[in-house]
């Protein structure tokens, strides 16, 4: 975490730098306003990374020199197999989200098959 901390802080800077020059060359608001949440953002992950990187007995695999490239594997945890009921709860979404342009009525079919797609997805979960 020695490089990607400084990597997100120099984008805070980056993004400061070019707020306030966007700030005195345009007086525009919004656009300064998105800028300067941009600073905020990038630097708290910089910050979090920076607070992660103190927290570390030594350097991590990625940062040794001597390291192998077993040295960082571990266990990465369960990854569901195929299945199509992510793709209906992504389209659900997006149905019941066009509810709001077109109606109520879009919006509660949408709201049920993102009902179905979730009790799907979660009966599929179970049996495995």
């Amino acid at each position: 975490m020695k490089v990607e901390w400084r990597l997100f802080a120099g984008a805070g800077g980056f993004f400061a730098l070019t707020g306030s020059i966007y700030w005195f060359a345009s007086y525009e608001h919004a656009g300064t306003t998105m800028l300067g949440l941009a600073v905020v953002s990038v630097l708290m992950v910089a910050g979090w990374l920076w607070f992660q990187s103190r927290r570390l007995d030594g350097p991590r695999p990625e940062d040794r020199v001597d390291a192998e490239p077993g040295d960082g594997a571990a266990d990465l945890g369960y990854f569901p197999g195929a299945s199509i009921w992510p793709f209906v709860v992504g389209w659900a979404g997006v149905v019941a989200i066009n509810g709001f342009v077109f109606g109520p009525w879009l919006g509660l079919a949408g709201g049920l098959l993102l009902l179905v797609g979730v009790i799907g997805y979660a009966v599929e979960s179970n049996r495995k």
